[in-house]
């Protein structure tokens, strides 16, 4: 795999074309171990060869892997607003998930400036089943993907609130869809609650959630409607700015 890596990092603005004996030579590897990775790396359209030259290039599928880091990064330019005014609006941490595989990764995050805070690094990985800002992804997934990850990914107990049971989880993406937010009561992190909302885009699809974290001791019974709101109305903001629209009846 690292070989196969180093080979497309020979690529670049000045090398937009190249032989395999120079990339052989270059990387100081065998031509023959070099072909077999070129051919590799061709069969799924990482690289591509020029029928004349028999030069290689940098193949399709990198052109698709770079416009989906191109997507999400224009997805943080237009969220990123809305979750610094969440963060002022809550005084709690904001995060910003999409998913990635069976996994929730954090995108983006705005800490606050309190001195307990609860945060995740940019680029991690949660499990989809526990806390609001990975329920909030999966609730909103087709029944397939669903069912194909509680088939094949198992739901691991993190704090004695972790949901584990499969038709229980069901049952909570179905509240979670009905109301329109998550809600997690230290079922990732011990001590730890967050709230979560939907960002859609323009077909009414789900893009990524936007959550608050924050201690249990800040996050209670009597301020968590109006951070709901707080929540939600980021989130249909951010929605509304990648084309989302709410047609309202009556």
């Amino acid at each position: 795999m690292d070989k196969g890596l180093d080979i497309l990092c020979c690529f670049d603005f000045e090398k937009k074309a190249q032989s395999a004996q120079s990339i052989s030579e270059r990387l100081n590897i065998p031509l023959s171990t070099t072909y077999r990775y070129l051919m590799t790396l061709e069969k799924r359209g990482f690289l591509l060869r020029d029928s004349g030259t028999k030069a290689f290039k940098i193949g399709f599928m990198l052109f698709k892997l770079g416009n989906i880091v191109s997507s999400q990064m224009k997805l943080v330019d237009i969220v990123l607003p809305h979750m610094k005014s969440l963060s002022s609006d809550s005084g709690e941490t904001v995060l910003l998930t999409v998913i990635n595989g069976r996994e929730a990764m954090c995108l983006e995050k705005v800490e606050t400036n309190k001195m307990i805070k609860l945060s995740l690094e940019r680029g991690l990985c949660l499990p989809l089943h526990a806390g609001a800002s990975s329920k909030i992804l999966l609730a909103y997934q087709k029944e397939s993907f669903v069912n194909s990850m509680l088939k094949n990914t198992a739901l691991a107990r993190f704090t004695k609130n972790t949901i584990t049971d499969a038709t229980l989880l069901k049952k909570e993406l179905k509240r979670i869809r009905k109301q329109g937010f998550a809600f997690s009561d230290q079922e990732a992190d011990l001590g730890a609650k967050a709230i979560g909302a939907p960002i859609l885009n323009h077909k009414g699809e789900l893009v990524a959630g936007l959550s608050i974290a924050g201690p249990k001791e800040r996050i209670t019974n009597k301020n968590i409607p109006k951070l709901i709101r707080f929540v939600q109305g980021a989130a249909e903001k951010a929605s509304h700015d990648l084309g989302h629209r709410v047609v309202r009846v009556g």
